[in-house]
């Protein structure tokens, strides 16, 4: 009785065997392109949140990141991270992190995004701002340069949460400032103040983005129909910005008629005040105040011991109609009024003398 030696493996077990393989390593190929399976849990020398990350860039994907984390000179710290994926209509997205010295009114000004009136604020030990495609936070006073710090968070396509996005804006600081040792912030933002209104809406008479007293009557060329739009009055960070609903259209239209901004936020005020350009003054209506950076806006003392921060910009709008309407009030004859309403709305006494 012989029995069989050397046989061999039918081809298509061989085959089956090998098919197996590869759709095993094809698989395994695709959830590492595709999701982020191996990824490291922290980012950019260990800054930013994989997980923060993913839940901030929109759809499905593997985040892949360039940084190294914190450089000698905090300013020229930078970091991206991007989403992408393999898989057919999903598109790449990405999110860009740095360090800026600032001017202290830099994140309130409208000049670039987030753009105040569309922004959702938060305050309190934490101080920042979050719109679709970017987020601002300030680092704690101790870990400022020569100028105060702002950690600036930019991305591609729309965030996919504003909140998602404000608390991954906060982890990232919080990371910083403890690695350097100049402060000790939570991990989650306080509660998102956001815009009243997705649009514009008409402007009340006699009480003007919420602030009591105030007016345009005068202000605006006559028949004018104007249009307010910002976060509701009083609140730690806030802004409106009047739009004469008129012919004007593009960035004349979008950059509106005046812009007003206020602020109680500690560390906002004082990153003010370390700004060369704050000096001692008065505000129109002679009160007491700080002037930034020659009147780029008025830090007034309150009679409870805390301060705010309050700033007028004229916008293109105004600048057009002033040219058609010569009998239209300078920009300077806004200030006063809205000083005086917006101190009374924000509780903002002043001090008695004595």
């Amino acid at each position: 009785m012989s029995t069989a030696v050397g046989r061999t493996r039918p081809a298509w077990k061989v085959w089956a065997v090998v098919a197996v393989l590869v759709v095993t390593v094809a698989g395994l190929l695709h959830a590492w392109r595709n999701t982020n399976v191996l990824t490291a849990d922290r980012l950019c020398g260990d800054l930013v949140s994989a997980e923060k990350a993913d839940a901030v860039l929109p759809g499905s994907g593997r985040l892949d990141a360039a940084g190294d984390g914190l450089d000698e000179d905090l300013t020229d710290t930078t970091c991206e991270v991007e989403k992408s994926s393999v898989v057919l209509g999903s598109g790449d997205s990405r999110l860009t992190v740095r360090l800026w010295g600032v001017r202290g009114y830099d994140p309130l000004t409208f000049d670039g995004q987030p753009y105040p009136t569309g922004a959702s604020f938060f305050s309190g030990e934490v101080t920042g701002g979050v719109d679709a495609h970017k987020a601002w936070v300030m680092l704690p006073e101790k870990c400022w340069t020569d100028r105060p710090v702002v950690a600036e968070f930019n991305t591609t396509e729309p965030a996919a949460d504003r909140t998602a996005f404000a608390a991954l804006a906060t982890d990232t600081v919080r990371t910083i400032a403890a690695r350097t040792r100049c402060g000790d912030l939570p991990e989650k933002p306080g509660t998102l103040v956001p815009p009243r209104s997705d649009a514009a809406r008409p402007a009340s008479a006699g009480q003007v983005c919420g602030l009591g007293g105030l007016t345009v009557a005068g202000q605006v060329p006559a028949g004018a129909k104007v249009l307010e739009e910002g976060q509701k009055a009083p609140a730690d960070l806030w802004s409106c910005k009047l739009t004469l609903d008129d012919g004007t259209s593009g960035f004349v239209r979008g950059d509106g008629f005046m812009k007003y901004t206020a602020t109680r936020d500690p560390l906002l005020i004082e990153a003010m005040r370390k700004f060369p350009g704050t000096t001692k003054g008065t505000t129109p209506d002679g009160r007491e105040a700080e002037i930034v950076d020659k009147s780029v806006g008025f830090i007034l003392p309150c009679a409870d011991g805390d301060s705010l921060y309050l700033a007028v910009e004229s916008g293109q709008q105004y600048l057009e109609a002033s040219k058609r309407h010569p009998d239209l009030p300078r920009r300077g004859a806004s200030v006063e009024p809205f000083v005086k309403a917006a101190a009374k709305t924000f509780g903002c006494a002043a001090p008695t003398s004595g």
